[in-house]
């Protein structure tokens, strides 16, 4: 089954035994791809293409990039580029490097060093590795989020065992649902777990490579555990609007009965006058 993820390549980059390095960075939360087609480019999206000096580049619209063979220098001059089509940039960047050790005699599999080995650098190997790299910089990023969400929660969780609000509660809380409601919009952006990358469509051969690659990084059990937190963060917001809102029914029953007894004092006071 062709999905269209990659377009065929006829040459492969030149393998030696000299590791490339790749390097992933969350640029920001979202990178907007439309436009940025090119003739020379192996993936649409997300957006692979070669550069000139010999260096591969792949920008996904969740954020990441992903550089190989290439030196700072030549990454800042890309992300450079890229200015104004970064939505939100992040002040702190989530990073993840790694060798690549070619070996056309090996396999494809990740090594207990931590680095890959792999038998070519052929774009449909890169493409994967790319992917892996990226929704481990984007889960590292959305972990970091994640749990200065739970830090926010902590002092409402603390306001209610003591069976009182805090005065910020409720902007609190509206915070709160509004952080967890991005957190899962981004997840929703990226590849399922469950499902393979497209890649794979055309290339099922490397289907174990990217087990491999997913078992590496904890892509899995990771973006589990983030919706596992979300759905946490989620009850304990409903919870607490209840509570609220129960508050503000409270004050409003309150307000309609001084409203009551101030028009019945009002008509005691008209007869006694008259």
């Amino acid at each position: 089954m062709v999905k269209g993820y990659l377009r065929e390549v006829s040459q492969v980059s030149n393998m030696s035994n000299r590791p490339l390095v790749a390097r992933a960075l969350q640029l920001s939360e979202r990178i907007e791809l439309k436009g940025l087609e090119r003739a020379d480019q192996f993936s649409s999206n997300p957006l692979g293409f070669k550069v000139a000096g010999g260096g591969t580049v792949v920008l996904f619209r969740f954020g990441a990039a992903v550089f190989f063979d290439m030196n700072p220098l030549e990454e800042e001059a890309i992300v450079d580029g890229l200015q104004g089509r970064l939505i939100e940039p992040l002040a702190e960047r989530e990073t993840e490097t790694v060798q690549i050790i070619l070996r056309p005699d090996g396999e494809d599999q990740t090594l207990p060093s931590g680095s890959i080995e792999l038998k070519n650098a052929a774009p449909e190997r890169l493409m994967l590795v790319a992917e892996a790299l990226a929704l481990s910089v984007a889960l590292a990023y959305d972990e970091r989020r994640i749990a200065q969400a739970f830090d926010r929660v902590e002092p409402i969780a603390f306001s209610l065992k003591r069976r009182s609000l805090l005065a910020r509660s409720q902007a609190a809380l509206m915070e709160q649902i509004g952080e967890a409601l991005l957190i899962q919009q981004r997840l929703a952006g990226r590849v399922d777990m469950a499902d393979r990358p497209d890649v794979l469509w055309d290339h099922p051969a490397l289907e174990r490579l990217w087990a491999k690659l997913a078992d590496e990084y904890d892509l899995g059990p990771r973006a589990r555990a983030i919706r596992q937190k979300l759905e946490v963060i989620r009850e304990s917001a409903d919870t607490m609007g209840d509570l609220l809102a129960t508050r503000t029914s409270h004050r409003l029953e309150w307000y309609i009965i001084a409203l009551i007894a101030l028009e019945i004092l009002l008509g005691l006071a008209n007869r006694f006058v008259k």
